[in-house]
């Protein structure tokens, strides 16, 4: 009974090995075929283009966009599929006819009769700049942009392009640009970087200001251009200032702008006059520096006593105040620094006050004028709560730029005609 039993089992064991040895074959047999029809197909010279390849397609709905890009295909053999030695040979005959197609050969090839494509540089240059992109004649530092105001969503949409004749020191520096709406409530200007170093910097950013249609007419747009060294530091190039009003952004827009960069000393000059002042503040020694360097375009004869009163004034306290040596004449040059102590915690809550003052008779240099002074102008520089435009931003660039003096122009304000005898 059991020598049955193992004849059987092991007749089974046969079949079943055999069966297996059977199916493996033939699966073999059939994975061998299609990898044959698999690789015939892949070598076949019809090219088929997918459905899914892309194809360029250039909108002409911008005045500054860019042009047609030309494409073509590289030439091809028309032949039947490749049966044999014989066949590549013919192949290889007619590749050698054609001598001039050897430098339009890629690559990737099969064999040496075989080109499946060639990359052409010339598909991957860039067109030339449109003719509204030409920079004008002469060789002034100039700002290149577009700007385009959208009534129904009350957006402001600047587009910065390029900028060109930059002084030769900016050569090997970062170019940045910082816009602003002035006057704005806004404590965040916005910021470009050039893509590249030079004197011809392109930037090709778009940023869009929230401005409602009644606000429209009373702001201008500022951008100011700045060359960063290595050690990071910022030099101020100069100043673009666009005023806005909604009938001459109707005719602009979409239009490439240039315009000529202002420098500080081009600052447009206010009407009560001009005042260059320079802040530092040091973190370590809680010390805030105001030098007052020179002012220009004053009401007041040429031969007038003229001095500036600086104070330091927190909440609505004023905390302490300072006055400049005595200089005579409309546009006096004082070259005079000033210190206050200043704690940290306190910047958001202090604010600088520069009045220039014309006085009556003799007053002994850096003393508190005897005789009630002739106010000329008014300057407030500081943080949100105290100060709008140029003045909110020169105080936060002093704050961010602890290390260095910060230096700008700024324009006096309405003079005091009631202030009393100090």
């Amino acid at each position: 009974m059991a020598d049955s039993v193992i004849v059987l089992a092991t007749s089974l064991s046969a079949v079943l090995l055999f069966i297996l040895l059977v199916g493996l074959t033939v699966y073999l047999l059939w994975k061998k075929k299609r990898n044959q029809t698999r690789y015939q197909q892949l070598i076949s010279t019809k090219p088929t283009i997918p459905p899914c390849t892309p194809f360029l397609q250039t909108s002409h709905g911008s005045s500054y966009g860019l042009a047609d890009i030309p494409f073509s295909l590289p030439p091809r053999f028309k032949s039947a599929p490749h049966a044999g030695l014989s066949e590549g040979r013919e192949e290889e005959e007619q590749w050698e006819q054609h001598p001039h197609l050897h430098n339009q050969r890629g690559s990737l090839t099969i064999g040496s009769w075989f080109p499946l494509g060639s990359l052409r540089p010339d598909l991957y240059q860039l067109p030339e700049e449109p003719s509204e992109w030409a920079q004008p004649s002469g060789s002034t530092v100039r700002l290149c942009f577009a700007v385009q105001y959208q009534q129904e969503k009350e957006q402001l949409v600047v587009s910065l392009l390029r900028a060109a004749n930059l002084p030769t020191q900016c050569q090997n520096n970062t170019t940045l640009v910082k816009l602003q709406l002035l006057p704005s409530e806004d404590r965040h200007h916005r910021q470009a970087k050039a893509r590249c170093k030079g004197c011809q910097p392109q930037f090709n950013d778009s940023f869009v200001f929230q401005l409602s249609n009644n606000n429209v007419d009373q702001c201008t747009l500022s951008m100011s251009v700045y060359s960063v060294d290595r050690l990071r530091k910022h030099h101020l190039v100069g100043h673009v200032f666009l005023p806005l009003r909604q009938s001459e952004l109707q005719l602009v827009a979409g239009k490439v702008l240039w315009r000529d960069l202002k420098t500080e000393n081009h600052l447009p000059l206010s009407k009560n006059g001009n005042i260059q002042v320079s802040l530092n503040y040091s973190q370590s020694l809680q010390r805030l520096t105001v030098v007052v360097l020179r002012a220009r375009g004053l009401q007041c004869p040429s031969n007038a006593d003229v001095t500036v009163q600086v104070s330091l004034q927190i909440h609505t306290q004023v905390v302490k105040t300072k006055w400049t040596s005595v200089v005579r004449g409309n546009d006096p040059t004082f070259n005079e620094k000033l210190t206050f102590r200043l704690l940290s915690l306190q910047h958001d809550a202090a604010c600088l006050r520069l009045e220039v003052q014309q006085l009556v008779g003799e007053v002994p240099a850096k003393c508190p004028p005897a005789k009630a002074p002739v106010s000329l102008g008014l300057l407030v520089i500081g943080p949100f709560m105290y100060a709008r435009g140029r003045e909110l931003e020169h105080w936060n660039e002093m704050i961010s730029k602890s290390p260095e003096l910060v230096k700008q122009w700024h324009g006096l304000g309405t003079p005091n005609t009631t202030q009393k005898p100090t």
